[in-house]
């Protein structure tokens, strides 16, 4: 399968792990918290591919964190080439259902009129290194409660975009304007390819920014697909920036970051409305009082 020129891969770094059968499902949602490209599984050792530069600056965190968690072995860290990783990550990828009649199509040919007999709505997303195809739990849950709360003709930011799937998401399911915001510069090319892929430019800007300090516009609606301990910090200033009666989606929540998340919202008069989780992952949605 040929690699798309418009596709920006840069260097990449293999950080293989020995976990036990037992333990790989854990270990895959703690990766899941770091900037991953991929993971491979095979047997007991666990493969997880990092932009080189971002390795870098996690490394020592990425190790902390998963020792505390997890009996784990670090065999090596190895440069990759990056085109041999990206062609063998495209061959593992499959259609992703997000709902019964919403079906993500993650190959960089476009899909065929006759490739999904069943669904009302084909979101094409190009993987690149961005995270974001519909095929982890956190990228499901949001989608599904964006599906819920999505009005015609409403504003949304969606915070942390990678890929854009959120963002064109909303867009093709009535969304007036949606401003999606990420700080990785490959993500927003990405992520500006993929929109116009699926042919919502015209509703939808990509704009590259750290979420924490960027001026944000007041909006019906913001999706934020990030990690506890962020989606805690920015809980103020997502409030400040929602209409009377808006609406925030919060997701790549573990379990046991769900419950505090809710306490602190309840304090920037944010109350929780619904709830979704897949095995351990969750998803939320608030309301902003009056």
């Amino acid at each position: 399968m040929a690699v798309q020129s418009s596709t920006v891969i840069e260097p990449h770094v293999c950080v293989e792990l020995a976990v036990t059968p037992e333990a790989q499902e854990l270990a895959c949602a703690l990766l899941s918290l770091f900037p991953i490209s991929g993971i491979e599984i095979e047997g007991t050792v666990l493969r997880s591919y990092f932009q080189a530069e971002q390795w870098e600056s996690i490394g020592k965190d990425f190790q902390q964190l998963l020792s505390q968690y997890l009996p784990l072995q670090l065999y090596s860290v190895t440069q990759v080439d990056p085109q041999d990783w990206y062609r063998a990550w495209l061959q593992q990828l499959q259609p992703e259902w997000i709902v019964d009649a919403v079906v993500v199509h993650p190959y960089p040919e476009p899909p065929s009129l006759d490739q999904y007999p069943t669904a009302r709505d084909i979101i094409h997303i190009v993987p690149g290194t961005a995270f974001g195809t519909g095929h982890h739990a956190s990228t499901r849950l949001a989608a599904r409660l964006l599906l819920h709360h999505v009005m015609p003709g409403s504003t949304w930011i969606d915070a942390g975009t990678g890929s854009g799937i959120l963002a064109i998401l909303a867009a093709r399911h009535g969304a007036g304007k949606v401003y999606a915001i990420d700080n990785n510069p490959y993500a927003v090319q990405e992520a500006q390819h993929n929109v116009v892929r699926n042919k919502v430019q015209g509703c939808v800007y990509v704009l590259q920014g750290d979420i924490e300090v960027v001026e944000l516009p007041t909006v019906n609606g913001i999706v934020a697909n990030l990690h506890a301990d962020l989606l805690t910090r920015l809980g103020k200033k997502f409030a400040e920036h929602l209409l009377p009666e808006g609406v925030l989606i919060a997701s790549g929540l573990l379990l046991p970051s769900a419950d505090p998340l809710c306490h602190v919202y309840r304090q920037w008069g944010l109350r929780e409305e619904e709830r979704q989780q897949e095995h351990e992952w969750v998803a939320l949605s608030f309301r902003r009082l009056l």
